[in-house]
């Protein structure tokens, strides 16, 4: 009998450790659980904080996503698609080297007024492939954009934009 009894207790231990494990095995599960969450959580909130917080600016190179099309004009009064832009910034041996952007926002800044004809006479000293338009959205005031390069400025500085398109017109 008192080996039964033994048994008993001992099966009982053995219920209770089993049942103290599954209660840890549990816990350490909504541990993980919640770390991935947080991490989660993390990783999502970063992304949009990048996203919210990234800058507008004319592209440098070209994605799979580009047009074949280049601007219609030199000079234009209406934003450049940014599928344009991109190909606008396509290098290879069957594009035209020189191709650039000289763009303006003064619908978020605070252009002089002639600022626009400004650009337009130093912009068409040039040959068509520099392209000059509004970028209304951008986060400068004037962005200076070809393959692999981009100059900002916060106002007209006309020996900087000469010297960028007479640097890249042979690229």
């Amino acid at each position: 009998m008192a080996t039964k009894a033994k048994r008993e207790r001992r099966k009982e231990r053995n219920r209770e450790r089993n049942r103290e494990h599954s209660k840890a095995v549990r816990t350490a599960r909504l541990k993980n659980i919640g770390l991935i969450l947080i991490a989660v959580i993390v990783v999502v909130g970063g992304g949009g904080y990048f996203f919210a917080n990234a800058k507008t600016l004319p592209p440098t190179g070209w994605g799979p996503g580009h047009s074949e099309l280049l601007p219609a004009q030199q000079v234009s009064t209406r934003p450049i698609a940014p599928s344009i832009q991109e190909h606008v910034m396509e290098r290879d041996a069957t594009h035209v080297p020189g191709q650039m952007l000289i763009q303006y926002n003064c619908d978020d800044y605070e252009c002089d007024p002639d600022l626009k004809n400004d650009l337009q006479e130093i912009v068409t000293r040039f040959p068509p492939t520099v392209y000059m338009a509004p970028y209304p959205g951008m986060d400068a005031m004037i962005a200076l954009a070809a393959p692999g390069r981009l100059v900002v400025l916060e106002e007209l500085d006309e020996d900087k934009i000469v010297e960028f398109i007479r640097d890249n017109l042979d690229r």
